[in-house]
């Protein structure tokens, strides 16, 4: 770690953070945006810390997609899906091309990535507005951060931090536990 890889690390964050506090637009659902919007969604498969439902759900697109493929609209699922493959190839090169020359500020950036996408998976939320999902049912939109204690005084339940903690600290341990298994199956194969 050197200052510029931690600056990479606090981009990376910073740029996650914000994203995942995003509220939703709507733009016209005219056949370039919506290719532009499969290229931009597919991007989540191969990059941490972001959705590719969360992308379009920004975008506007998640309902127009979502209706494409209930009603079998060919054209729009095929222009999704030509923008899906675009944006892939196109993507996973770029990125194969900054790992190859620049590995450990990608690495860096993308865990900045990671770490500031843990604004959205924060348990402690209010729910500010709602969108209904495919099934009907009303669920959260846009929500905001609290802090346990704020929790608990607007809810009247409890914040459960022990076990929210108790949890973190278990899903640590699992991955260093299979990072450790993976290095040793790989001395084991040397």
């Amino acid at each position: 770690w050197n200052l510029s890889k931690a600056a990479g690390l606090l981009i990376g964050a910073a740029a996650a953070w914000q994203l995942s506090g995003l509220s939703p637009t709507e733009v016209a659902a005219t056949p370039l945006i919506i290719f532009f919007s499969g290229a931009l969604a597919i991007c989540a498969m191969i990059l941490p810390g972001v959705s590719g439902s969360f992308i379009l759900l920004m975008l506007g697109m998640y309902s127009q997609v979502l209706g494409a493929i209930k009603s079998l609209d060919f054209v729009t699922m095929g222009i999704f899906g030509a923008g899906c493959v675009i944006g892939l190839l196109s993507f996973s090169r770029v990125l194969n091309w900054l790992l190859k020359h620049y590995h450990e500020m990608t690495m860096a950036v993308l865990t900045g990535r990671m770490l500031g996408s843990l604004n959205k998976v924060w348990p402690w939320k209010q729910t500010l507005s709602y969108r209904v999902n495919s099934k009907g049912e009303q669920v959260p939109l846009l929500q905001e951060n609290l802090s346990p204690a704020a929790f608990a005084d607007l809810t009247g339940q409890e914040p459960q931090v022990m076990a929210a903690t108790g949890l973190m600290l278990l899903a640590i341990l699992l991955v260093l536990g299979l990072e450790w298994v993976a290095l040793r199956g790989k001395k084991i194969k040397d």
